[in-house]
């Protein structure tokens, strides 16, 4: 072999290796993976045709052909004859991964690819030109090295699937938590629409609602208030209206054609927006409520699609359950009998069937039962052991280690400051030192008595200044005095910026420590008292509960938006668990005795008409 040739095969070797690279580091489809790990495969063993080709182990099952190199060549006398090849490949291939295939031309070779797919035979089949069978087996050695990338690549696939997974229900259950802290309809939505359009890079996310069997628009993204007689909502509604019509998920572009987008089209075009998706919103398999996305920079995938539905399946029970409190309590009272009465009689002349008896019932019932009446107010976390750790000196931080939320061991680092000056200071004191302290020596020796007590003091303070600095130099890296979780103090973006002595850096505290915290309304504080017990649920995991024991009510009430509130601290009885952090959010109900139905229902609406016409 030449020299030309020799070079132009490394160089041809060393491509496939740089392309092996690129495909183990990308995140690939299957439509483009195989493509590309074939032509690597026929390029590094010198092939001029091959193929790849996938069969069940069942006994019946037929090959099928995912992959072709050079696609030009697919029409050729190789691909014509693949198919008793392939079977004498199996044959050749089952004790050794690669082989040549015997017969009257040596110049076909296969190799069994580990894919790691269960039930399932992945061959490539390559064919070699001329009747020299030594290219055939220089790339049978070849493929014997490189058949296990398809496995590696079905192993970073799923990786990637699951961590992509993860993301979305992390992102799910921060919305929630967004959501769970309002306690209004229309501030939920549009806390809703808001967080979607920035998730999602979204020029504009709406929310509508049904409404007397109409959706009506309800929340619009960066939007806190608009007419809805406009045009645009109008329009916008009945793109709404579409997707409700249909009970179905719309695109736009749509990309199977299947449902009718006139609307969407007509809104798209006069709105200017590349791209639409309507998601329905459904409680107990009924549409509710519509969720329209807009989207100028790239079209809406089938991925996107069903993360929008998960947020969306995860949100509409919390909307829906806020839009029915909204409503005034007879509006309450009325939609819940008018529901539970056509479930039980039918629709047709409940009233004049059910008026006598269910006005005697539930007169009796909410006037004469007694019920456990539980207050609710939100709940907080707080840990009891803070330490606040400062700056130990003037100067700059070098490096930090930890954000906010890190759970910390005793003794970890948290942060170092900058020592470059303080070395430099340390060495220039520890020289004045030793200069100090040989004139001293000297004015001893000479017995100069006024000289030696000027030198005692001047070496005195360099001794002084030198012990300062080491000290500095001791404390220049802070670490955490007891184990706990960081509360304040992300400082990762303050690296190489100045610190003044004193100055708070982090506050840690004690995870094995923490308490809850309530937030009780002025109005129902009367009804608090340290006998009280309850239950607590977090926004973290709403479907566990834990039991609480009020053991502290502060003196003095705290102002709030909504207003008044007393703050009540309560022991958790349970113990502590390992997932709990200080500053987590949840809902508590305290057992405040035995109250009727109708007391409960109506005491804050009496309570507010004493006040307003209290004379």
């Amino acid at each position: 072999m030449s020299t030309t040739s020799v070079e132009d095969t490394n160089s041809q070797l060393l491509e496939c290796l740089a392309s092996l690279q690129q495909i183990r580091v990308e995140n690939l489809e299957p439509v483009h993976f195989w493509p590309r790990y074939l032509e690597v495969l026929r390029v590094a063993c010198l092939a001029e045709i091959g193929l790849v080709a996938v069969r069940g182990l069942e006994e019946g099952a037929g090959w099928q052909k995912i992959a072709f190199s050079p696609a030009s060549r697919r029409s050729s006398p190789f691909d014509q004859r693949v198919g008793g090849k392939l079977d004498a490949a199996v044959e050749a291939c089952e004790e050794e991964e690669s082989a040549l295939l015997e017969g009257k031309e040596p110049h076909w070779c296969a190799v069994r690819l580990k894919t790691g797919v269960e039930g399932q035979l992945c061959l490539a089949l390559f064919y070699f030109g001329g009747t020299d069978p030594s290219r055939a087996l220089e790339g049978v050695k070849i493929l014997r090295l490189l058949n296990d990338l398809p496995i590696n690549y079905q192993l970073y696939r799923s990786t990637f699937e699951e961590i992509t997974r993860r993301e979305q229900f992390t992102g799910v259950l921060d919305l929630m938590a967004l959501m769970n802290e309002q306690d209004r309809f229309l501030p939920a939505a549009m806390t809703f629409c808001n967080e979607l359009a920035s998730r999602h890079q979204c020029e504009q996310v709406s929310l509508g609602w049904l409404k007397d069997g109409y959706i009506r628009v309800q929340a619009i993204s960066h939007v806190d208030d608009f007419d809805k007689k406009m045009d645009a909502v109008q329009q916008l509604e009945r793109v709404m209206e579409e997707a409700f019509d249909q009970d179905a998920e719309i695109l736009l572009p749509s990309p199977d054609g299947q449902f009718i987008t006139r609307d969407h089209e007509s809104y798209a075009r006069d709105r200017q927006v590349d791209h639409v998706c309507s998601v329905p919103l459904r409680v107990d398999k009924e549409v509710v409520a519509v969720c329209t996305f807009e989207r100028n920079t790239h079209p809406f995938t089938e991925m996107d699609l069903r993360i929008l539905r998960l947020y969306c399946d995860q949100a509409v029970r919390r909307l829906d359950d806020l839009r029915q409190q909204d409503r005034w309590f007879g509006g309450l009272l009325a939609a819940f009998l008018r529901k539970k009465l056509a479930t039980l009689v039918g629709f047709k002349h409940t009233g004049a069937k059910t008026l006598a008896g269910l006005v005697t019932i539930v007169l009796a019932f909410f006037c004469l039962v007694p019920v456990t009446y539980r207050l609710e107010s939100p709940v907080i976390l707080r840990t009891e052991d803070v330490s606040f750790l400062t700056a130990p000196f003037d100067g700059y931080i070098e490096q930090v280690n930890v954000r906010v939320g890190d759970e910390l061991a005793e003794g970890d680092t948290l942060l170092v400051m900058d020592q470059s000056d303080l070395f430099l200071e340390e060495a220039a004191l520890a020289a004045e030192k030793n200069r100090y302290q040989r004139e001293l020596e000297k004015s001893r020796a000479d017995q100069a008595l006024a000289d030696m007590r000027i030198g005692e003091a001047l070496y005195e303070q360099a001794a002084a200044r030198f012990d300062l600095v080491r000290y500095h130099l001791s404390q220049s890296i802070i670490r955490a005095p007891a184990a706990g979780i960081v509360v304040e103090g992300d400082q990762m973006e303050r690296v190489g910026s100045p610190v003044s002595q004193g100055d708070i850096l982090f506050r840690l505290g004690r995870t094995d420590r923490i308490y809850a915290e309530l937030e009780v309304p002025e109005a129902e504080i009367h009804l608090v008292n340290l006998s009280l017990d309850g239950e607590i649920s977090l926004a973290s995991q709403p479907e566990e509960t834990f039991k609480i024991k009020v053991t502290r009510i502060e003196p003095s009430a705290v102002a709030k938006e909504e207003g008044n509130v007393f703050l009540v601290r309560c022991e958790l009885s349970e113990g502590f668990f390992s997932w709990w952090k200080p500053g987590m959010t949840g809902v508590s109900k305290l057992n405040a005795g035995e109250r009727t139905l109708l007391w409960i229902f109506t005491h804050r609406t009496m309570d507010f008409l004493r006040l307003r016409f209290w004379w």
